[in-house]
């Protein structure tokens, strides 16, 4: 219990770090944040990510691929809140994230001696991403491109232990996804030509998805 409370205590002290890269970055795009939204991420970011070091954590413990765990989890947690305040997945976070999460998966899997998963890993991805882009291309803009990238970092994760367990995320990430417009639409707060963040849906399936038995 007391590891799991530093883990928790651990990402919610990046809180305020990431708030401020996040909007650094926005900045770079020529977007504002509104006050509201800062406000808002003052509580929402720290439980986030401090709910999801926990689980990253208990996953995978004291292993070399929890670096990478961590900083997904970070990662995936900043492109929601970007997804949720101004319908965008940016590329000057999703990048170097997907890069720098690549390089610690590859090495912790080194350390931990199974560097035959890392071939599930980049398969999970490339389905993800080949998946979910054609399924952009073909809806005319009703899944983004943005989308279609954050499902193959996701892919990335989850793969590692398992294709089926990526597949089983992105199919998730749907059902959450379409359940939550369904809603939205039902309550009159959203119409059929409303763009609803897919980002928020398939982090929390991924998140679903790996809360299965440890590694």
């Amino acid at each position: 219990m007391m590891e799991l409370g530093g883990a928790f205590l651990a990402g919610a002290a990046l809180g305020p770090l990431v708030d401020r890269w996040i909007t650094i970055q926005l900045a770079r795009d020529g977007l504002r944040r509104s006050e509201s939204w800062v406000m808002a991420n003052r509580l929402m970011l720290p439980l986030a990510l401090g709910l999801g070091w926990v689980l990253a954590w208990s996953q995978v413990g004291w292993t070399g691929i929890l670096p990478a765990h961590l900083g997904w989890v970070t990662v995936t947690s900043a492109l929601v809140v970007t997804d949720l305040e101004h319908r965008l997945i940016p590329n000057r976070i999703l990048y170097p994230a997907g890069i720098v999460t690549i390089l610690l998966l590859m090495g912790g899997a080194l350390v931990d001696g199974m560097p035959g998963r890392l071939g599930d890993a980049f398969l999970s991805a490339a389905l993800c991403l080949v998946g979910m882009g054609g399924l952009s291309v073909l809806g005319r803009g009703a899944l983004g491109m943005g989308d279609a990238k954050l499902s193959g970092l996701l892919g990335l994760i989850c793969g590692y232990r398992g294709v089926e367990i990526a597949l089983q995320a992105v199919l998730a990430g749907f059902l959450i996804g379409g359940g939550a417009a369904l809603v939205l639409l039902l309550s009159g707060r959203a119409r059929r030509q409303t763009h609803i963040p897919f980002a928020p849906a398939l982090v929390a399936a991924a998140w679903l998805s790996l809360s299965g038995p440890h590694l």
